[in-house]
């Protein structure tokens, strides 16, 4: 019978996270405001311009635009060149897992003759997404979540209730997003070892398809339902080894190609 990697290892996560930024690390949970990838690009415009004072105001959101990042007039105030624009955004103070903190060896650089800025004491960080509604409600099937939860989908972790985890939540892969130092509230919790381990190989093989020894170990004993490689999702991007000394690492399940129902 399948086993769900919230089942096999507990506790999910763990207290005793440092606060120090040096000692931040991969699989820190923390809250943050955090963005909704737009579907369509939809931009702020500003509804009366002073084409001598070059301000701008009562701004509303278009569609469209034919000359999108590129009028032919730059705004003194706001300040925004002739080829920027204010991109309309939908956001929201959600958890997140910190996948990279800032590098600090940045700092020794300094600044940049030619004005550009290094040291932005960015974050990349994964955002988690509820699965349960205010009122118990599941917002997935659950056939997709029991899917979820066996690693079927090198892009989605299931992160049970618990903690700063209000209720049972998908963390994606595959809208891993840049937020400032400044704006990552402390939960106190990460990621447990075991759990750490077996998703830091997960990220590694989803992001650039290579990898992921624990990953795919972590499946193949715990019986992802796929049976061969043709059914596998996410083996099409793996980097081919052929006649090379370092063989691939062999894929005896795979993830399963077969669409939800």
């Amino acid at each position: 019978m399948p086993a769900f990697l919230d089942q096999v290892f507990a506790p999910f996560l763990v207290t005793g996270v440092p606060t120090a930024l040096e000692q931040f690390g991969f699989g820190q949970i923390f809250w943050t405001p955090a963005y909704y990838p737009h579907q369509q690009l939809e931009i702020w415009r500003p509804a009366v311009v002073d084409q001598k004072l070059h301000w701008a105001k009562n701004f509303n959101i278009q569609t469209g635009l034919i000359d999108a990042f590129n009028r032919q007039l730059a705004y003194f105030d706001p300040h925004l060149k002739h080829n920027e624009g204010f991109i309309a955004l939908r956001a929201k103070r959600r958890p997140v897992m910190l996948v990279r903190p800032p590098d600090g060896e940045l700092l020794k650089v300094g600044k940049t003759s030619g004005g550009l800025k290094l040291v932005r004491r960015l974050c990349v960080v994964a955002p988690l997404f509820s699965i349960v509604d205010d009122i118990g409600d599941a917002k997935v099937p659950a056939e997709f979540r029991d899917r979820v939860r066996q690693l079927e989908y090198p892009q989605f972790v299931l992160f049970p209730n618990g903690g700063p985890i209000q209720r049972d939540s998908i963390l994606r892969l595959d809208e891993l997003q840049s937020v400032a130092i400044n704006n990552l509230e402390h939960t106190g919790f990460r990621l447990a070892a075991d759990i750490e381990a077996v998703l830091r190989s997960q990220a590694a093989f989803f992001l650039t398809g290579t990898g992921g020894d624990e990953f795919v170990e972590y499946r193949e004993l715990h019986g992802c339902p796929a049976t061969n490689r043709t059914e596998s999702t996410g083996f099409q991007y793996r980097l081919s080894r052929y006649r090379s000394r370092m063989s691939e690492v062999p894929v005896r399940w795979g993830f399963s190609r077969i669409e939800l129902g």
